[in-house]
């Protein structure tokens, strides 16, 4: 049940300027959330690769001790005049990764200031032209690949299984909305809401007429706008795993129209903080057809998006009939294209010079595949006099990956004013209770 607390009518002496109305309106929950802990991890010792030849000559000379001229080298990172620090074609160590990590730690501060060869800051430039920098740089890069190559995987240390846990879940939001029409026929408005731990100025603005709309703010993409999501369960959605995390939800500008049943969104990001348009495109849209069939309401939508390299395309298709209601979607993240594998090249064989390039490795890089990621779920809800009835399941899939899947059910019932709502949900094999009450005014 929706109230209005507050309605103005302001004439502004204003050409083209006609009756505005302001609404208030706010809604409220109180509840629980049970969720079971996590499984016990075990223990996964660290193992290590074998180094290749090309990785250790290339070490022979990061690592060489160099004492010939007096002047700090820009191509040996070995700061304690003592034993060369090198490696061998042979399996990583822990020893060696410390090794590795010693270099790069001194490669790095001799672009931060100068050093002789004994480690002691030197009053020798160094690092004093942008070529002398580019061969650092690089050779920080190669000294990274190399340590990341020997360690095959990480430790993991063992973890207890978790406890399940119960917190309670209150919120209360009050929602402002805004409308007005031009003596021209411009319809313009805002909504915008406040929590009651929120300090979030966000917000949205809009402006209509015959053309379409206009929004700007805090937006859906296009694509969500007209796709949508699954029915959720519980008070306050059990983890809201039936959301299919649009990669386009914090768009904050848009275009929408519709007419003869058809809507078409068209949305983007324009440098919200960071540019996010330098890389790629940053767009989403999404168009939807609706209408009567048979008796029944359906709507088919089409969406897609995309963000920086990585493409998004979605569809749904709703049912509507009675108190009977299907929704099925369905998206596939395109994540951007293959990479192919780079063969590892040789060492030169080059004498150390001051200022010049005595190293020319590239470690080998691993083709990568960039799979694809298809979700896909289905949700059913009917309704009958004061209650209803909802479930659904969504699945994530990504070649080689194993499936995630997600499944829920649940109830609601209307008191007057009031809601009472629980849901069961299985999240991957963790399972969630959401019960609570939730309120409108």
């Amino acid at each position: 049940m929706k109230h209005t607390l507050l309605a103005t009518t302001a004439l502004v002496a204003m050409t083209g300027a006609a009756a505005a109305e302001i609404t208030i309106s706010g809604t409220a929950r109180l509840g629980l959330v049970t969720t079971e802990g996590a499984a016990a991890v075990k223990t996964v010792a660290q193992t290590y690769n074998t180094y290749t030849a090309n990785q250790a000559t290339t070490m022979d000379r990061l690592g060489a001790v160099v004492t010939t001229d007096g002047v700090a080298e820009a191509l040996s990172y070995n700061l304690d005049a003592g034993a060369a620090k090198t490696i061998t074609a042979a399996a990583a160590t822990e020893a060696s990764t410390v090794l590795l990590n010693g270099l790069i730690a001194a490669a790095e501060s001799r672009l931060a200031q100068t050093y002789d060869n004994v480690g002691n800051v030197s009053t020798d430039a160094l690092v004093d032209t942008a070529a002398e920098r580019a061969v650092i740089t690089a050779d920080i890069a190669t000294m990274k690949s190399i340590r990341d190559f020997g360690l095959k995987n990480t430790a993991v240390t063992a973890v207890a299984k978790q406890n399940d846990t119960t917190v309670g879940k209150n919120r209360v939001r009050i929602a402002f909305a805004g409308s007005g029409t031009t003596d021209g026929g411009l319809t313009y408005g805002f909504s915008a809401r406040a929590d009651h731990s929120n300090t979030s100025t966000g917000g949205s603005q809009y402006i209509s007429g015959a053309f379409g709309k206009i929004s700007m703010g805090d937006l859906n993409g296009g694509d969500e706008q007209l796709v949508g999501n699954l029915s959720g369960v519980g008070s306050s959605g059990a983890g809201s795993h039936q959301e299919f995390g649009y990669q386009s939800s914090s768009h904050n500008i848009g275009y929408s129209v519709s007419m003869a049943g058809v809507s078409f969104a068209a949305t983007t990001d324009l440098v919200r903080g960071a540019d996010s348009t330098k890389t790629g495109s940053n767009t989403a849209y999404g168009v939807k057809w609706s209408g009567d069939m048979g008796g029944a309401t359906v709507g088919i939508a089409l969406g897609t998006s995309k963000i920086g390299n990585v493409t998004e395309d979605s569809m749904s298709v709703g049912v509507s009939m009675g108190g009977l209601s299907i929704m099925a979607v369905s998206h596939t993240n395109d994540n951007g294209p293959a990479v192919a594998e780079v063969a590892e090249t040789a060492a030169s064989s080059a004498t150390l010079t001051t200022g010049a390039r005595a190293v020319s490795y590239k470690a080998k890089q691993a083709a990568v595949a960039n799979l694809d990621t298809d979700t896909t779920g289905l949700s059913i809800s009917y309704a009958m006099d004061a209650m209803s009835v909802t479930a659904y399941t969504r699945t994530e899939s990504t070649s080689g990956v194993v499936d995630k899947d997600y499944s829920g059910v649940g109830f609601t019932y209307n008191l007057g004013g009031a809601t009472l709502k629980a849901g069961f949900v299985d999240a991957n094999d963790i399972s969630i209770m959401d019960f609570g009450i939730n309120f409108s005014f």
